[in-house]
């Protein structure tokens, strides 16, 4: 009853600064041809399965237990935030940085596999955590707006858009929801084509998967516990990504429940990229 009490008084505190002035969608102005949506996510509490002890899902550089067992649920009490409505894209970061590391790029067009390919409208890749973050600073010094990574913790949330029975993000049919190794031809897509989720967002279950600003743990989670705005261990030797790509198989390696990765932080692949997240109170108008 006590631990009911305290997440409702939570979820009031949380939510009434911004309940009243937050706009839906507010878009971010690079210069004419870039922009940048940026879609607001409601202060809320959600629950979330525990799988204490869950496996990583990529490189193996620390002693990892085998996949974890459910251990029932945690609470979660998140604020109100903003997150990109599409992965960033080769055009968005190739405006900000004046380079693009992508493999599928315009020196590439040879290995795709499906015609009418605009890389500037595929998602960015290749980019290790800490290239995620230069992009981050170099963005917020560009437009003085508060852009970062978003938590693990805020990317579930909105990858699950309060529709918890969902295998994916936005249903159970991946091949609408998802470029996995299924349907995409063995390379990005173009962001934004398949249906989003509940929330307006693309691409949160397959394209690339997505670089967290969470150290990765698998203990950090412990099972039945209330969080309020969680960030993550305070230190690590990898780097929490979230989201299925092009690269992995729809069953399991999609699927919300199941899909927790990590990498090392200096570590880039063709399948892995970045979404934004920005505090409420942060964005200028």
């Amino acid at each position: 009853m006590m631990k009911q009490l305290a997440i409702i008084f939570l979820t009031l505190v949380l939510w009434l600064p911004t309940f009243a002035q937050k706009n839906k969608v507010v878009t971010i102005v690079i210069n004419d041809q870039v922009k940048i949506d940026m879609v607001y996510i409601p202060a809320d509490t959600f629950v979330r399965k525990n799988f204490y002890g869950d496996t990583c899902r990529h490189y193996h550089l620390i002693p990892i237990v085998a996949e974890g067992a459910y251990n029932g649920y945690d609470t979660i009490v998140l604020s109100g935030y903003y997150i990109s409505k599409y992965e960033v894209t080769q055009l968005v970061y190739e405006t900000v940085m004046h380079k693009n590391p992508s493999w599928y790029n315009k020196d590439n067009t040879s290995v795709l596999r499906y015609q009418e390919f605009d890389y500037r409208v595929c998602p960015v890749e290749r980019l290790s955590w800490y290239d995620a973050q230069e992009f981050v600073d170099s963005l917020k010094a560009l437009t003085g707006q508060h852009f970062r990574l978003p938590t693990e913790a805020e990317w579930e949330y909105a990858a699950r858009a309060k529709q918890y029975n969902d295998s994916y993000s936005g249903g159970n049919d991946c091949n609408e929801l998802a470029w996995s190794w299924d349907n995409v031809g063995h390379n990005s897509h173009h962001v934004g084509l398949l249906k989003p989720n509940a929330f307006g967002l693309y691409d949160m279950s397959g394209n690339v998967e997505e670089w967290c600003s969470d150290w990765f743990s698998s203990y950090y989670y412990q099972p039945d516990t209330l969080y309020v705005n969680p960030t993550g261990p305070s230190e690590g030797h990898l780097k929490v990504l979230r989201g299925g790509s092009w690269g992995v198989y729809p069953n399991r390696a999609c699927e919300l429940d199941t899909r927790r990765g990590e990498n090392p932080s200096v570590r880039t692949n063709q399948a892995s990229g970045i979404r934004l997240a920005m505090d409420a109170e942060d964005v200028k108008r």
